[in-house]
This record gives C-alpha cells, structure tokens and sequence, in this order.
C-alpha cells in the first residue's frame, strides 16, 4: 500500500499527538504541517512542512490547495477551532476525493464553536448544562464564569464574584456570555466515532492539574452515566472522527456540559496511551478498513502527568 498523505493544518504545538500518528505499524503515513506560526514547534517532527498565510488572508486558500496538489494530500486534518472554521468556510474548494475526511457538517460546527449556540443547543435538547444568566437580570446568586462565545483554551475566562465585578465584565466584554460557576470534577471526554457516526472511544479523564487552561495531570475514570450522556450528545450531533467534550461532574452526581470540540482534546495523548490508540484507528479507517467497536481496552484509573519538553534545531 502506498503511503497516506495527510496534512495537518495549524498543529502548533501538538507535537507528542502527532509524533503518535508516526507509531502504526501497519500503515505507512508521510506528514505534512502548515502553520501560519513560524516557531509552531510540531513543525518540526512532520516529514514536510509549510508556512501559510493567516486564515483570514486571502491568499490562505490557493496556497493551502497548491499543497495539497504539490503533496498528493489524501486527508486534511485540521487541529484547531479556527483551523476548523476555516476548511468549513471554504469546503467547496476542497470537498472532493475525502480530503475533509471526517470534518463535521456545517451546522454542527457553528453549534460547537459558539458558546452562547452550544448553551442554547444543551437546553433545546435536554443535555444538562449549566443555564445562559442575562446580566441585566436578577440571576440566584454567585460566583458566576464569563466566557468568550467563540474562545478555546480557557483564554478571556473570568470567574465572578460579586455584583461589581459582574457590572465590570458586562460592560467591558459585552459580548461574553454569563452562566453559573459550577462547583464539581471536571472531566473531559475523549471521542471517536467511525465514519457512519459509531462511537468506538468514549473516554472520560478527570483534569486534575490544569494550567492555562490545559490539562497538566488527569486520571481515567469510566463513569458509565458520563459515558452514557456524551453517546447520546454524540448521537445528536452526528459526529464521525475524533472529538472532545468537557464538563462537570457534580455532587449530586448529575453530569453538565459546557464545552464540545470538533478536534483532539489537549490531554488525548492519555486516552491513547491507556489503550485507545486513535490515531491508529483513523489511519486504518483512512485506509478503507471498518473500524468496529472495541470495549473495555482502556486502562480505568490510569493517570498521566504532562511536562514541558523541548526541540532543538540546529
């Protein structure tokens, strides 16, 4: 078989995950990054690698096609929200021969990447969620999380405390959206599902250590009602490929959502090395293989400690 070609689109900093692609032994895989960031670290461990305009250049397009034509690109995978939008928004110039092999359909996207969406879309359909708070309207009480509708990574998140401090941020960031600071475990669940939308992982990792808004320190910890909820959001989504939901565990052992990702989670490096080796099941199903449900081949309890590594160019 000859080799697939997949370009990984704005892979930053992910160099572990996609050093993880590099380890199936069954299928052969040469890898091409664009970045628009000159210093993107994973540039550095892809066979190929391109620098691109902005996204929100003009240019980003023509060039990001040249290189599909240059590479022979059998699959685009883009690693972040923007990366995402951005092939959404453009998918008439490139949705042809499987190259957007397993992004998602337009609408799913605009739900997931906006947060005051994704909040309205929870409670349209009865998943748990912590409820949108109007800050011009009397609301029980505090502390209160204002968060940026289309941001990742915890970025221009505030945790609110009082009344000043809400009338602060209302004003300051009127577009945010407010809602209830949940007191609980926080878990994110890693997801993939084969290209007819079956679930094969669904893996729930308490984020033990966080810093920055990424994950420093989770433990695996198959909590049947958490699995059983993101199977049914997955369902509704319609999802096929990998993806990550993030959410609270309460005391009252009721689960809410907050967040849902169209890519890899920060922390997925350990879902894959507890056992569920997505990468792998991706470059199989690329390859035309059916990719089945497994279960029970994760390692529950399992945790994992992240560090800062470095590369080194000379």
């Amino acid at each position: 078989m000859k080799d697939i070609r997949i370009l990984f689109l704005a892979p930053h900093w992910r160099v572990s995950l996609l050093r993880s692609f590099k380890t199936s032994q069954a299928i052969k895989i040469f890898m091409i990054g664009a970045d628009s960031d000159s210093h993107s670290s994973a540039l550095n461990v892809v066979d190929k690698s391109y620098l691109i305009p902005e996204f929100s250049e003009p240019k980003c397009v023509e060039k990001i096609k040249a290189i599909c034509v240059m590479e022979n690109i059998n699959v685009i995978l883009p690693m972040t929200n923007k990366a995402i939008e951005f092939m959404d928004k453009n998918r008439a110039e490139f949705d042809k021969d499987d190259l957007l092999f397993y992004l998602a359909n337009h609408s799913i996207i605009q739900i997931s990447n906006d947060k005051r969406r994704l909040a309205n879309f929870f409670a349209q359909n009865s998943f748990a969620s912590p409820d949108l708070i109007d800050p011009k309207k009397l609301f029980p009480g505090f502390p209160l999380i204002a968060k940026e509708p289309c941001g990742e990574g915890g970025k221009n998140c505030f945790k609110i405390e009082d009344q000043v401090e809400l009338d602060f941020y209302s004003k300051k960031f009127p577009n945010h959206i407010f809602q209830r600071f949940v007191q609980g475990r926080e878990f994110s669940i890693d997801w993939f599902s084969n290209k007819k939308g079956v679930p094969i992982v669904v893996v729930p990792r308490e984020r033990l250590v966080t810093r920055a808004g990424e994950v420093m320190v989770s433990r695996i910890e198959l909590v049947p009602d958490i699995i059983e909820s993101v199977q049914r959001l997955g369902a509704k989504l319609q999802l096929s490929g990998p993806a990550n939901f993030q959410g609270f565990l309460e005391e009252t052992g009721e689960f809410l959502f907050t967040d849902v990702n169209l890519r890899f989670g920060s922390g997925v490096l350990h879902t894959i090395h507890a056992g569920a080796n997505i990468p792998e099941m991706m470059l199989q199903e690329i390859a035309g293989k059916v990719i089945e449900t497994k279960s029970s081949f994760v390692i529950n309890g399992s945790t994992m400690s992240r560090y800062h590594d470095a590369i080194f160019d000379y």
